[in-house]
């Protein structure tokens, strides 16, 4: 019996557990992948896009690049329409967040999702998939232009709970912001070898 492909895959660093996801099935064989990696913009260096990458490629996928920054709605459904999963890298949560919003893929996503395709989030990119950025941005901005200005804090709604990542290489700070948004949001800790799949918003702990 064919096992059911799921919507979203949540992970904290996708190089690190992406083996584990295609030995249990959750990966489609000979997928194109439309790579995102715009928050990675505000860094110099940034290898854990290219740790993602290259590991999409080893599973012999077809990556196309596809940045959310100067594009819109309409040239993003072209971008996406070959593409089976939809992968968005780490950085910085809030700027990506922005260019989210700028661009119009908060207001295609859940579309692409009821064609089929598959959203994969790997650190920033799984915060992105929940309601807001709003507990990082004090963090995020020293990172970003003096300039920036972020007008909506709201995610994509993927999921209800916002993803802590790197868990718990960052557990004081995590910790205080569970602490601070606990009554307002629910919280997700993930460590870099844990990842969460979402079978039709049904969460569920491999």
């Amino acid at each position: 019996m064919h096992s059911p492909q799921p919507n979203v895959i949540l992970t904290s660093s996708f190089s690190t557990v992406a083996e584990e996801l295609l030995h249990k099935g959750l990966l489609p064989p000979g997928a194109m992948v439309a790579f995102i990696p715009t928050a990675g913009d505000c860094y110099k260096e940034k290898p854990w896009i290219e740790a993602d990458r290259e590991a999409l490629v080893r599973f012999g996928y077809a990556v196309i690049d596809v940045d959310l920054k100067d594009t819109n709605a309409e040239k993003l459904k072209e971008d996406f329409a070959p593409a089976d999963i939809i992968f968005v890298a780490g950085g910085n949560t809030t700027y990506l967040a922005a260019q989210a919003h700028l661009s119009g893929f908060d207001g295609i996503i859940h579309d692409l999702l009821r064609q089929g395709k598959i959203y994969i989030g790997s650190s920033a990119g799984s915060i992105l998939a929940g309601p807001t950025v709003e507990p990082f941005i004090a963090e995020d901005l020293p990172n970003l232009p003096a300039d920036f200005v972020l007008t909506d804090p709201s995610c994509l709604h993927l999921v209800d709970d916002i993803v802590l990542p790197h868990y718990p290489q960052y557990a004081e700070q995590d910790d205080a912001i569970a602490q601070k948004y606990g009554e307002r949001f629910r919280f997700m800790k993930m460590t870099d070898q844990e990842f969460r799949a979402s079978f039709e918003n049904y969460m569920e702990r491999f």
